[in-house]
């Protein structure tokens, strides 16, 4: 009996850590440089305290791109500097010299305000990890011309049922990031490009939410890559190239 109480209790006291500071697992702005290298042609700013990094090429074409948890989603401009298309990126706020703190709600807030901003005439959605839940939301309320998902994930409650299976994630998670309901307002085609060995946001989670696409057009995985450095990988340069190629307007 004392044993069974004494694992009750620490059950219940490591459930109470989960639901109470979540934000320490879900967002780690600690992990994220506060300053990285930019490209010469790109350019920093602030939006209502946002801080936003920007590629002007004067093109009609524009990459909007959500970044991972635990990133400085600026250095991403590399990726796209030699695109003739403009780029905006965004450090979420509590990220890189961004203000405030790390939610759901403020998150999706921030890249609403970036978007309206900076939205043309022909616009793409890129996220990766934990942006690809903020990609997927923009896409579903803005209008979108493509939407590219980088390791993406069916939601963190999901996710959260997948590492801490004994505890009832539906009930723990507050900020729940659920792709699988925006994605499926989306008319966009859709792309998604995964990692062979994935086991932050691994295939059982993508296998959950592809049913909820409405116009995939592929699922390309990257043959060695890992969660992590998926965006090191000259396949993921190309995969991303090729698919811009697609989602480009006709000239």
């Amino acid at each position: 009996m004392k044993i069974a109480l004494l694992l009750f209790a620490i059950y219940v006291a490591f459930g109470l850590y989960l639901y109470l500071f979540q934000e320490r697992i879900i967002f780690r702005p600690d992990l994220a440089p506060k300053e990285v290298e930019l490209p010469k042609t790109a350019k920093v700013m602030m939006v209502d305290g946002i801080e936003v990094g920007i590629i002007d090429k004067k093109s009609p074409t524009i990459l909007f791109y959500f970044g991972g948890n635990a990133n400085n989603a600026l250095e991403a401009l590399g990726l796209f500097a030699d695109l003739p298309y403009n780029v905006a990126t965004l450090n979420y706020p509590g990220y890189g010299h961004s203000a405030g703190s790390p939610s759901q709600e403020a998150i999706f807030s921030a890249a609403t305000k970036v978007y309206e901003k900076f939205k043309n005439a022909h616009n793409i959605i890129i996220g990766r990890s934990l942006g690809t839940g903020v990609a997927a939301y923009i896409a579903a309320h803005h209008r979108a011309d493509g939407l590219i998902l980088i390791t993406p994930y069916h939601s963190i409650t999901h996710l959260a049922k997948l590492r801490y299976p004994i505890y009832p994630a539906s009930l723990l998670v507050r900020h729940p990031f659920a792709t699988y309901r925006y994605i499926q307002r989306v008319d966009a085609p859709t792309y998604i490009i995964a990692a062979e060995h994935d086991d932050t946001t691994p295939p059982a989670t993508l296998k959950k939410l592809l049913p909820y696409i409405k116009n995939l057009k592929k699922v390309i995985t990257i043959p060695g890559a890992h969660h992590g450095d998926i965006l090191q990988f000259p396949a993921t340069k190309e995969a991303l190239d090729a698919i811009l190629k697609e989602l480009s307007p006709p000239s």
